[in-house]
């Protein structure tokens, strides 16, 4: 008995091994295999689409890809080890539903509207005998109105001889309110201005503070190594540039040749002087690691200098 219980317990204890070994050698294939992307870039002048694109992300010896062109096949395609497992240009289950849904709602809605038509003309036909009856009603209330409005003029014409002499006295007070709200104005501004002003003065204090100094100093190699790791490590191209001025086109090549000591022979670009054009091949390859992400997201989220400094941004320490 004892023996089948110990058996039993060693297969689960190797189950278990291998399932952590399992899990183990997904983590450290997440981590450290890197996901490789592509850019293929290509325009003509001859041909009508504008630029033609395709990009391709892959994983794992293409277990994992996805490829994205344009304009041959306008959508996005999602692979699992080798299977297509999603086509933005197919709609998924609920989006067939839901126009089922509306093509019935639909056929309801014209069935109530055949019957709402007819009901509409027996309406309107009762509608039109009772305009011609509001009408003469219409018509005297308009003399009754007519008579009143009459009245009215005669009162205001009366009261306006009062009215110049109080607006006079209007015309002082709001002169008064005006130069008021002037100095309120230009007080208002100075505070503003002396706030902007200590404001700038407590950032400059922080940027020249050692808390600063320490985080820069741990965090900017990170972050300036983690863009260098997923910055295209292979560049080619070949470019055909015209602006139809033989000036213009000068100064961009002037700025190419500025460029050149970090392009070097990756990118070659064909000057044209006489009609305005662009066209070319552009070839962009890359690749991004999780466990560069990861391990500067540590660094930089557990860093108490930064912590601190992110306080004293916000204002939060004294």
């Amino acid at each position: 008995m004892i023996s089948i219980l110990l058996t039993i317990l060693k297969i689960l204890g190797l189950l278990l091994l291998s399932v952590l070994g399992i899990l183990l050698v997904l983590i450290l294939l997440v981590l450290f295999v890197p996901v490789r992307y592509r850019i293929v870039l290509h325009r003509k002048e001859t041909e009508k689409a504008p630029v033609a694109a395709k990009v391709s992300i892959t994983w794992l010896l293409h277990m994992v890809s996805a490829v994205f062109s344009y304009p041959e096949e306008a959508y996005v395609k999602i692979k699992l080890f080798f299977i297509t497992v999603f086509r933005s240009d197919q709609p998924s289950k609920e989006k067939i539903k839901k126009e089922k849904k509306q093509k019935d709602k639909t056929q309801k809605k014209s069935h109530k509207t055949e019957e709402g038509t007819k009901n509409e003309k027996i309406n309107a036909f009762r509608q039109e005998e009772k305009r011609d009856v509001d009408k003469e009603n219409d018509k005297e209330e308009q003399r009754k109105i007519e008579q009143e409005e009459d009245k009215k003029e005669q009162k205001k014409i009366s009261d306006n001889k009062g009215e110049d002499k109080e607006s006079k006295k209007d015309f002082f007070k709001k002169l008064l309110s005006i130069l008021k709200n002037i100095k309120y104005t230009i007080t208002k501004i100075c505070d503003k201005i002396k706030y902007i002003v200590n404001n700038i003065r407590y950032y400059i204090d922080i940027l020249k503070s050692d808390t600063f100094r320490m985080a820069w100093s741990v965090c900017s190699p990170q972050v300036f190594g983690l863009l260098k790791s997923i910055l295209p490590n292979k560049i080619q191209g070949k470019l055909r540039i015209g602006t139809g001025d033989p000036a213009s086109t000068g100064q961009v090549l002037a700025a190419y040749g500025i460029l050149y000591p970090l392009l070097g022979n990756h990118i070659e670009i064909i000057p044209d002087f006489e009609q305005q054009i662009v066209e070319g091949d552009l070839f962009i390859k890359g690749k991004i690691t999780f466990f560069r992400l990861v391990k500067t997201a540590w660094i930089v989220y557990f860093n108490k200098d930064l912590r601190q400094l992110i306080k004293l941004f916000k204002r939060e320490a004294a």
